[in-house]
């Protein structure tokens, strides 16, 4: 299986490193942030933009990743940086941390993976902390990634209103696909498996381990159901049994269903339904497509959940 992934993203990680190369050491820097989706590759992205710029800016920046999982309040972020410069200072790690800039000429650059962490976990005040010692001038640099926007990078009182230059791995086109796969793949079974997953990839890394060993286009998609079944069945198992119920239902209407539909499905009525279906959309299991004429078509948000569910795997 040959699969290069070199080039995806190559533009976004070539504008971050244009833009770092450009960074004046004496001024506030601008924060960035990088949105994508599970297995959109954005820990590669910072992994890459890493040894960019030990290689080739070494004398002037020093990169420092911190995985976002680890970090539970602001000073964790300073304490992790300060752990990875190899300072054993007092407790003050930030001031430390400016102090072993000067002392080097190298100003730090923070490569945060799944950002989305530190800001679920801390409330506003720890916000304001973060971003009141990122705007000092000569103050670390600051690299994100989240799985999505937040509504403490858009909402007017929060401390980083604007204050993320936000940036998003698009999902991949087919002409993506078709410059990083060997020549010979089986394009149209290829494309089959991948409208069943997330366009990312991991997703592609996935249905390329299938083809590898399935002789078949018949066995890819039990291959396929056998990978995502865990995750599935988790996800399932979490939902409480009415809901579970219209998810079975659902998943046997090849476009989806309106409220009639799964009623006649299902056997319950409206008022049993209703309910449901607006949880069900508030946590976006599924979506709803109005019409102009009265009602909707409800279907099941993730194609990975509807396979499962309609191979039989309850």
């Amino acid at each position: 299986m040959n699969i290069n992934f070199l080039t995806i993203n190559d533009g976004l990680i070539a504008s971050f490193f244009d833009y770092l190369k450009r960074e004046d050491m004496g001024k506030p820097a601008q924060p960035h942030l990088i949105v994508g989706g599970s297995g959109s590759g954005k820990t590669f992205l910072l992994r890459k933009l890493s040894v960019m710029i030990e290689e080739r800016l070494g004398a002037s920046l020093r990169p420092v990743s911190i995985e976002g999982k680890m970090l539970f309040s602001t000073d964790d972020i300073w304490r992790y940086c300060a752990s990875c410069l190899q300072i054993h200072g007092g407790s003050a790690a930030f001031e430390d941390i400016l102090s072993w800039q000067k002392e080097h000429s190298c100003r730090v650059v923070l490569l945060v993976d799944n950002m989305q962490y530190y800001f679920n976990r801390t409330e506003g005040s720890e916000h304001f902390s973060l971003r009141g010692k990122l705007n000092r001038p000569g103050a670390p640099v600051i690299m994100a990634t989240s799985d999505k926007v937040l509504p403490a990078f858009t909402d007017y009182n929060a401390a980083f209103f604007d204050g993320f230059k936000i940036s998003y791995i698009r999902p991949l086109e087919m002409s993506d696909v078709q410059a990083v796969v060997a020549q010979g793949t089986d394009m149209g079974r290829l494309e089959k498996l991948l409208s069943c997953l997330p366009r990312t990839p991991r997703s592609l890394l996935v249905v390329m381990g299938i083809l590898s060993v399935s002789n078949d286009s018949r066995t890819d998609v039990a291959l396929l159901r056998d990978w995502i079944s865990p995750y599935c069945q988790a996800r399932y198992d979490e939902c409480v049994g009415q809901v579970q119920k219209i998810l079975s239902a659902l998943a046997q209407m090849e476009d989806g269903g309106t409220l009639q539909d799964i009623r006649e499905m299902t056997g319950d009525d409206n008022g049993r339904l209703s309910p449901y279906l607006k949880l069900m959309a508030d946590k976006g299991l599924v979506g709803k497509e109005a019409k102009v004429v009265r009602g909707g078509r409800y279907t099941i948000a993730d194609p990975l959940l509807k396979l499962w569910l309609r191979e039989g795997n309850l």
